[in-house]
């Protein structure tokens, strides 16, 4: 007897871990599918005026793209007449910016690799770095940099960007 009373003890020990192992896979997928998406959503403050702060770089952007094919020298002018939010201080995001936006574990309504609350048009985005007569793009579905004539128009947008202040 005293030996089933062992293995009753046990089996009801191993129940009890096995039932703390669902509460604890529980909250790893609680906190996965709910508290970590609501982080990266805390990034983006909108400003409920087509811009959005970046709390994590400090930096403004429009939450829409140019909405249309774009070169280089059309896209640079662009950003300088954009006026979201009621500011004028709007410029091209350099690659280091534009790589800032990139989340492999995100999807706009696009279907790109950037904050849902940025609503893009294209894969690509023109950039303010530039060597010769090349400009540097961003592609938010490969998370690539590409080079290209600053007289390209295929499918690339620009998205303005501002220092946050």
């Amino acid at each position: 007897m005293r030996f089933g009373n062992a293995i009753r003890y046990f089996a009801k020990k191993r129940i009890s871990l096995t039932k703390k192992n669902i509460v604890g896979i529980g909250v790893i997928v609680f906190i996965g599918l709910f508290i970590m998406p609501a982080l990266a959503a805390d990034r983006f403050v909108d400003h409920g005026d087509g811009t959005v702060t970046d709390t994590k770089t400090g930096l403004m952007w429009a939450t829409k793209d140019n909405g249309s094919l774009i070169n280089w020298p059309n896209a640079l002018l662009y950003c300088q007449n954009y006026g979201g939010g009621g500011y004028a201080d709007w410029r091209m995001p350099t690659l280091a910016e534009l790589t800032s936006l990139y989340d492999p574990g995100v999807k706009n309504r696009g279907g790109y690799h950037i904050a849902k609350i940025i609503d893009t048009t294209a894969a690509s985005f023109w950039a303010s770095d530039t060597r010769g007569y090349e400009a540097g793009r961003f592609n938010f579905t490969y998370g690539q940099v590409y080079w290209l004539r600053k007289s390209y128009s295929g499918s690339t947008r620009v998205l303005p960007v501002r220092s946050g202040n």
